[in-house]
């Protein structure tokens, strides 16, 4: 079995890069109109602004599940310093 390292400072520092990317996904098509050709005289004009507001939801979306995973790092960085500090003050108790 290969030893496990865990270091939470870089869980952080990806957290931090999954937030800004959250962000961009979450909002950087929003506001943003005419992802699609405006047509309305086109038969495919329905389809179209259909699809545009599916992108606009699936990025939200996706942002959204991007930033969970942001915290699920921030959580899993607490968690592993928390085991540490535990191991830490058991051993410190140790008689020497």
């Amino acid at each position: 079995m290969e030893p496990l390292e865990v270091r939470p400072e870089v869980l952080r520092e990806v957290a931090g890069r999954l937030t800004d990317e959250a962000y961009a996904l979450a909002h950087g098509v929003a506001g943003a109109p005419g992802l699609v050709v405006s047509a309305p005289e086109w038969r495919a004009a329905a389809a179209l602004t259909r699809l545009e507001s599916a992108t606009h939801s699936w990025h939200g979306v996706l942002g959204g599940r991007v930033a969970q995973t942001a915290d699920a790092l921030r959580t899993a960085a607490r968690a592993y310093e928390a085991v540490d500090d535990r191991a830490a003050g058991r051993l410190a108790a140790l008689p020497r």
